[in-house]
Order: C-alpha cells, then structure tokens, then sequence
C-alpha cells in the first residue's frame, strides 16, 4: 500500500512464498541483466542509518572489495552486536563475526570470510563471474556458501563499520524454527564444505573434524540433548547416503567452471575450531546454570 506508486521503488510480489533463496535469485537475474556497478540487499527487518548506503558504497570503492557486509547491531539491544560479516572455522561451520559482542569493539575496517546478506553490498562483476545464491539452501545459510564460495575463488569480502543496520535478529526465523529447519541447516554446512573445499583442505583438516563432530556426540549424551543428537545423527545419514549424489554433482560443476586459490591461502582464511569452540561451550554452561538458577 505504501510503496506501489512510489517513483523510485518497483515493488514485486510473487504469486507464493519463493523464500529467501529464489526469491532474492529472482530480482539479481533480472537486475544483471541491466549496466549496474553494485547490488545492495537489505531485509525487511532492518533499521538503516541515514549514511549507510554512502558509507557501504564507500568502503568498496575505497578497498577495491567486492563483496561488503554492514555493521549490524541489535535493534533490541544496541550495544551489541549482530554480526559483523562471517568467519569460518576449520571444521566446516560459517558462523557470524561479532555476534552479541559489545559495539565499540567493531568499529575498524576488516576482510571477513563473506557478508550476512541482510544488509550486503555485491559486485556485480564478482556476481557474473561465480554466479548467484545456491537454490539448494532456501532460508538460511545461502549467504555464507556464497561468502565462502567467493573467498576461496580470490574476490576480496570486507566489513564496514561505518555502515550501520540496526537488525531485528531472527525475527522472520523464529515463525519457522523447528526441528526440520535445524535439521536443514546442518545439512547446509555439510554441503557447502564438501561442495566447495579443494581434497587438500579436507584432508588437512579431517583430524580436526572428526575429534569435533565426536566431542559433539560426547557432549551431547552427557548432558542429555537428545534432539540435538537426532539431528546431528540424520544430518550424517542424508550427507554420507541421501545427499551424496547431489553434494558430488554440485561439487564437479564447480571445478568445472572454477579454480580456487590454493589450498594453503583458503586454511590461512580458516579459523582453527578448538579454541572458539571451548569459548563457545563454556558460555553455554554459563547459560544452562543462569536457565537453571532462574528456574530455582
């Protein structure tokens, strides 16, 4: 109702629910179709600065990078962070940089492993040349494949701090959030990081995600989360038999029409999971006894 007849807006709408993946490929086919520099994605659940836009262009013309992630804050609590773009752990997962850290932490200007595509700046020259987002994810993950597809083909992926979105965290998300969007997800990293990684980076990094994904099943018998031992169990299944011809399919169109950067510069971009990891679980313990005293 508000923006059909603006003059500077085409508003599309779709006969059903594409979802986030198809229904962004959509609008970047028609708009590589046209002489445009950039792209710029922004969600519906976002709060942008006044200068946000100037400020993302900016940092792109500034490093020469070609794909540019926004200083996302927590539009409920806005002394924290969001995110600040993606880092990928040696052990296959791409996790957001930042996330619920205080604000004043982020403002310098960094190369990340790829941008939340909620509030993203994309070259079209990268978008022509490695293609758009993955119709095998449909709402979520779809942007950290993209990010790390791009990285390990050499284009330049960087944070601005001075482009700032305020971001209504998971808010969409949460009206889907069950045990097959989990499920999903899961799946999502396995594909991603067997789509894509060269054989020398799985092999280097076989031991550590074996002692990974072991410790997981470990932990999650101790402290009984039989949900999570579910879906870590199906995820291996449908990976290793279900999945497995379309994983290798996607994989062999890829090498056939790209070469990475060497298997030495993608681990050197990697961050090693063991330290992140025992950060990680130990905020959860904190949690669950912070759950458990409030229940008291």
């Amino acid at each position: 109702k508000e923006f059909t007849n603006h003059p500077k807006v085409e508003l599309i709408l779709n006969d059903t629910n594409l979802g986030f993946t198809k229904g962004n490929n959509l609008i970047l086919r028609q708009l590589l179709q046209e002489d445009y520099k950039y792209i710029v994605l922004l969600n519906n659940d976002t709060a942008a600065e006044p200068t946000w836009l100037e400020n993302l262009v900016k940092c792109t013309e500034d490093n020469q990078a070609d794909m540019v992630t926004s200083k996302m804050i927590n539009y409920f609590k806005r002394t924290r962070m969001d995110n600040a773009g993606h880092l990928m752990l040696n052990t296959a997962e791409v996790i957001p940089s930042g996330h619920d850290e205080p604000v004043e932490e982020w403002n310098t200007y960094q190369e990340n492993i790829g941008a939340c595509a909620g509030a993203a700046l994309y070259s079209t020259k990268m978008l022509n040349n490695i293609g758009i987002f993955d119709e095998y994810f449909e709402t979520g993950y779809e942007d950290a494949e993209f990010g790390l597809r791009a990285n390990i083909l050499g284009y330049k992926t960087v944070f601005a701090p001075d482009a700032v979105v305020y971001h209504k965290v998971k808010q969409s998300i949460k009206k889907i959030m069950n045990y097959d969007y989990i499920l999903k997800i899961q799946l999502n990293i396995f594909y991603a990081y067997f789509k894509l990684m060269p054989t020398g980076v799985l092999i280097i990094n076989f031991p550590s995600f074996i002692f990974k994904y072991f410790s997981i099943f470990i932990i999650d018998i101790i402290y009984w989360r039989p949900k999570f031992l579910k879906v870590m169990a199906d995820a291996w299944y449908r990976t290793l038999f279900k999945e497995r011809k379309t994983i290798r399919k996607a994989r062999n169109e890829f090498y056939s029409k790209h070469r990475p950067i060497s298997s030495f510069k993608i681990l050197k971009k990697m961050t090693f999971f063991l330290w992140f990891d025992i950060k990680r679980f130990w905020k959860y313990i904190i949690l669950r006894k912070e759950v458990e005293q409030e229940k008291w």
